[in-house]
């Protein structure tokens, strides 16, 4: 529950820093070539500017949105294991490799 919490702390963190550089450096304008020549026909004002966040933040910002998602629900699933077993001390369960690596293995 610790590990999970502490990395959804970390990357709602990152999450943070990727949308401030966002919002400082990460908009670029793309503007048609076609604006600058004064024929008419040349001009298209509604599609004239394409307006795109950098591919590198927008992936960056994919990534921080995927893993908070993940440790969020890794963090629900755990409370939800210590509350079951916390109601039930006495109780002595079986483990297997199963459970071993739910609780120990894969750590992301």
């Amino acid at each position: 529950m610790k590990y999970h919490a502490e990395r959804f702390d970390w990357w709602r963190a990152e999450r943070e820093a990727v949308m401030q550089k966002i919002r400082e450096e990460g908009l670029e304008i793309d503007e048609k070539i076609v604006l600058g020549y004064s024929n008419p026909k040349a001009r298209d004002w509604e599609n004239g500017a394409r307006v795109s966040i950098r591919d590198d933040l927008r992936s960056k910002l994919e990534q921080c949105q995927s893993k908070l998602t993940l440790h969020q629900s890794k963090k629900i699933e755990y409370e939800g294991w210590h509350q079951a077993l916390s109601a039930n001390p006495d109780v002595a369960l079986r483990l297997n490799i199963d459970d071993w690596l739910y609780f120990l293995g894969n750590r992301v």
